[in-house]
Parts: C-alpha cells; structure tokens; sequence
C-alpha cells in the first residue's frame, strides 16, 4: 500500500456495478433469484423486450384457446339470468342476444392482449404514485420495467391454462378462474356462491407470486425495506380484491332481484 506525503492512504477505487443481465437472463432471474435481478433492473430498467413477449405469448395462447372456448355455456347462462329477470322474454330476443355475446366475447379474447398493455401501464403508475408518495425513489421507467418483470408467474399461468383448454377440448369462459385449480374457488360454485367464488379466486397462487414480486420489485426500485413495500404494495392489492367482491356481491343482488 502506498502512502501520501501526509501518512494517509490515497482513496480507493470506485466499485464497478456488476454487469448487466439480457432482458431473457431478467426474465429468468426473477424467478429464482428476484431480489438480484430487481436490483439489475432498477440499475437499468428496460421494457421492449419483456413487453414484446408477453405480447406474444398473449397472441399465441389466445389464438390456440378461442376455438375451445364454449360460448355456449355463457349464453345459456345469460339465458337464464334474463328469463328470472323477465320471464315473458321471447325466444328470439334470447338467441339474438347469445349471438351478440358469442361476437363479444370472441372479439374481447384477441383484443385483451392490447388491453393488457394498458393495464400493466396502469398498475405501474398507480404503485409509481404510490411509493412516490410515500417518499419512495425512482422513476415510471423503473417502475413499468419491475411491473412488466413481475408479471411473469402470470404470464406462466395463462400459458398453463391455455395447455388445460387444448387438452380438455372446450373450456366454460365462466370458469376459467379454476380451470387451472391454483386457487381455492373451486370448492365452491360460483352461481350459488358468487362473492365466495370472487373472494377465493382472488387467492391465486400465480397472483400472490406476482404480488411478491412486485414488492421485491418496487422494494428494490424505491430504497424502502421489503416490509414497507410489502403494507403499500399488499394495500392496493387488498383494495382491488374489495371492489371485485364488491362487483360479484351487485352482480348477485341483480341476478336475484
């Protein structure tokens, strides 16, 4: 070691920041070692290439699962709930609007890729705002790139469901949220039991996952401990769980009435 003319060691150099990890090794990385590659993320955040996959594989599950999607089955139900509501309703006004809904629906399965994109935007600037607020670090490009990250395990889910759909022939769009069984709503039926059924749905094995990523994520991202990302990050999640019950309870009260 060598000295200075005045005893003291001359400073050390400054540590070189690790290299960064391809958007391919990230997407991997969050998975099994997510507080790592968060930390990688949150040095240089990058959106394109997750974005472009999940894209992808969006447009490939939807292609593959829309033609064993029983339409049928929504149909028969919305049937239902109409003659309770009006039972002088003609037969005709019924199939009419089964046609429409089977249009819907089919249109809504290739276009809610798109509208994933607008979601994930979303999600990423309402916890942006969020942490912001709570005098968190970091910028939206950081936040949109963890947000996109997490979203894998889900990304991994409906990539399994559309491998269930193929193997099954036809799947009922009404109970999607169990065909993959990750969750605890199919010990219960959804007609008899619809705010139980949106309750339980909500405790998804591949949510939760993507729900602690996100904490990993932003937790890395804003320079707050994990347990203060986790009260923000699980808030907002708890918030949305109550309005979706919320919706189901309205939906039953109207279903009843």
């Amino acid at each position: 070691m060598t000295f200075d003319v005045a005893g003291t060691p001359p400073p050390s150099p400054p540590v070189a920041a690790p290299p960064s990890q391809n958007s391919f090794a990230r997407m991997a990385g969050v998975l099994f070692t997510p507080s790592e590659t968060f930390e990688d993320i949150a040095r240089k955040p990058d959106f394109v290439v997750p974005l472009l996959l999940i894209l992808i594989i969006g447009y490939v599950c939807t292609i593959l699962m829309v033609p064993h999607m029983d339409w049928n089955a929504v149909a028969e139900q919305q049937a239902q709930v109409m003659k309770k509501q009006n039972p002088n309703i003609k037969d005709a006004d019924i199939e009419r609007i089964g046609k429409m809904t089977k249009a819907f629906g089919s249109v809504m399965a290739y276009v809610s890729p798109l509208l994933g994109v607008l979601w994930y935007l979303i999600v990423a600037l309402v916890l942006f705002g969020a942490f912001r607020l709570m005098g968190g670090e970091g910028t939206f490009k950081q936040a949109f790139s963890a947000t996109l990250y997490a979203w894998i395990p889900l990304v991994i889910f409906s990539i399994i469901l559309t491998v269930v759909a193929v193997t099954q022939g036809t799947i009922d769009p009404t109970t999607m949220a169990t065909a993959v069984k990750s969750n605890p709503a199919f010990l219960v039926d959804m007609k008899e039991q619809p705010v139980l059924f949106a309750l339980l749905s909500a405790l998804d094995l591949f949510t939760l996952w993507t729900i602690a990523l996100l904490i990993t994520g932003f937790a890395a991202l804003s320079k707050k401990k994990w347990a203060n990302s986790a009260a923000i990050v699980v808030s907002l999640w708890l918030i949305m769980v109550l309005i979706r019950v919320g919706l189901a309870a309205l939906g039953a009260m109207r279903a009843g009435a």
